[in-house]
């Protein structure tokens, strides 16, 4: 099976959440409901694209799949035949973890394939090691609405997406135009988009 048969059902996930966001954006007033909906469609973006990075490091672990350039394997654990296996095994190699790691931090999920010894893991580390992340500025509004604290309002202050001294209101953020010439929430689901794509290929 190739990696890139999960791309369609990726896509259709995001263009489905930026729908909704896209509904919300064309409200000129917009009810609590629907600003409810557009917080929540930003958090499962942000969710969707760290189950597509666990899937796509585990699955690359038990020789199923393969790229165009050819089959993919772990060189140093062959008997990894499944997803579940990979992660039972992925956390057992922690010392001092009994977790799986936090896939949606570009870190952790490269070390996660050096542990896995893919034979993607070059392309995996050079596609989550690339510098800036947009996807970081999806990470703290995810988290800011998920959990609204001075702490994750700083942390989404400290992207630069927002003025220090301006009313913290991230909807508006993720419906104002990034430095890419589209709106924020575009770009974070393009970015994505364009990375899994690479990450698969």
């Amino acid at each position: 099976m190739f990696l890139a048969r999960r791309l369609p059902r990726f896509y259709h996930r995001l263009d489905h959440l930026s729908a909704i966001i896209a509904a919300v954006d064309a409200t000129a007033s917009r009810t609590p409901e629907q600003i409810f909906a557009a917080e929540k469609a930003l958090i499962q973006i942000q969710i969707e694209w760290e189950h597509f990075v666990r899937n796509l490091i585990l699955d690359s672990a038990t020789g199923k799949f393969e790229s165009r350039s050819g089959p993919i394997i772990s060189k140093s654990h062959p008997n990894l035949l499944s997803r579940e296996a990979a992660a039972h095994w992925l956390i057992g190699s922690y010392p001092k973890r009994q977790h799986e790691p936090d896939w949606y931090l570009p870190k952790q999920a490269i070390d996660a394939s050096i542990r896995l010894d893919v034979s993607n893991q070059p392309i995996i580390a050079a596609e989550l090691g690339v510098t800036p992340w947009p996807i970081a500025e999806l990470r703290h509004v995810r988290n800011f609405i998920a959990h609204k604290s001075k702490r994750s309002a700083l942390a989404v202050r400290k992207t630069g997406i927002v003025g220090a001294s301006t009313n913290l209101d991230v909807l508006e953020v993720a419906l104002q135009y990034g430095t890419g010439g589209a709106k924020r929430y575009i770009e974070w689901v393009n970015f994505s988009k364009g990375a899994a794509a690479r990450l698969v290929a």
